[in-house]
């Protein structure tokens, strides 16, 4: 895989960042008599309530390391403000960023702390949404859910406000970019109007991927809008509006997908191997559902089959597009920043 390729290339954009952010720990119990080892992780703001859900189980069972118990905290932490300040990767014993790319971007930065891979948790698409209405409208009139949508030149005469992320907040939008070249369009085609359409940094910052979605099913009809997203983002975003949800779309080429690795990034021994203990819970059956339940993947691209169906989603994996290389990332990086 070519993540490193990726990572090289984002290095230019990962001066962005959202607000402060810091690791609590809780207190553990007093029947830990021979101390406790307080496991910080840092985790993608979309993943971070189902590794919460895992961590209270996991407390309450009473893992030892050492003769120690172990206590983990999950705190939610964009990707580019956690690679952009040294000092929040120092109070951090394991990081989940949404793509193993970002561990290429802090260790080409110069940080051999985070490992050069991790363990991938869960997957999700990078994916077009659109409200019910307007898939409705698309699907009577046979258009062809392309990343093509996404040039306005190109899309069939179909008027539409697109959006995305910052590549530099939220890798759905870099996958936008790097779509559309692969798919015969060019990046400079939509770069401009998906900076223009971009969330604010702040909103940004508190997850790329589900802060195109805010506002999206009070738009006008006429509005016709089409978001750049993840599906995870989607089907949490569908839990909180039920009457009005959003149908995520694989376009017909294919898509790439976010992996969510789990890379422990402390220096201690003692604390690694707490890490690594939570990390071990992480692949666990009980771990493994409530990630389904929060929307995503099993790291292999599949879902339950009955999960599958009540979402409305495909159990099986979505078709593939190609990593890309170092030019074409370089040249989508490029057209966004002009």
């Amino acid at each position: 895989m070519r993540w490193k390729v990726w990572a090289a290339a984002l290095l230019v954009v990962t001066g962005l960042g959202g607000g402060a952010w810091a690791l609590g720990l809780l207190p553990g119990p007093s029947s830990c008599a021979g101390g406790t080892v307080r496991v910080a992780v840092a985790a993608q703001p979309e993943i971070a309530p189902a590794l919460r859900d895992v961590a209270s189980r996991f407390n309450v069972e009473e893992h030892r390391v050492g003769g120690r118990c172990v206590r983990a905290r999950v705190t939610a932490v964009a990707p580019a403000e956690f690679a952009r300040r040294p000092e929040l990767r120092r109070r951090a014993d394991a990081w989940v960023p949404e793509s193993s790319v970002w561990l290429g971007i802090v260790r080409d930065a110069g940080d051999k702390s985070v490992p050069a891979g991790g363990t991938p948790l869960a997957a999700t698409p990078v994916v077009l949404a659109m409200t019910r209405p307007v898939a409705g409208e698309f699907a009577a009139d046979h258009v062809a859910m392309s990343w093509k949508l996404l040039i306005k030149d190109r899309a069939d005469g179909v008027g539409l406000a697109r959006r995305a992320a910052d590549p530099a907040v939220g890798l759905s939008g870099m996958v936008a970019m790097l779509a559309v070249e692969q798919t015969g369009g060019k990046a400079r085609d939509i770069a401009g109007d998906l900076r223009a359409a971009a969330p604010s940094p702040a909103d940004d910052a508190a997850g790329g991927s589900a802060a195109v979605l805010t506002g999206l099913t009070t738009a006008g009809r006429l509005d016709r809008s089409l978001v750049v997203t993840t599906e995870q983002a989607a089907v949490a975003y569908n839990g909180a509006h039920r009457p009005n949800p959003v149908t995520p779309i694989v376009p017909d080429e294919g898509t790439l997908m976010l992996d969510h690795p789990y890379a422990v990034t402390a220096r201690d021994r003692r604390h690694r191997d707490a890490a690594a203990a939570f990390g071990d819970a992480l692949g666990a059956r009980s771990a493994r559902e409530a990630l389904q339940q929060a929307g995503f993947r099993a790291p292999d691209g599949t879902f339950g089959d009955a999960y599958a169906r009540d979402h409305g989603l495909a159990a099986t994996p979505p078709r593939a597009l190609r990593l890309p290389t170092s030019k074409e990332l370089a040249a989508a990086l490029s057209s966004w920043k002009r």
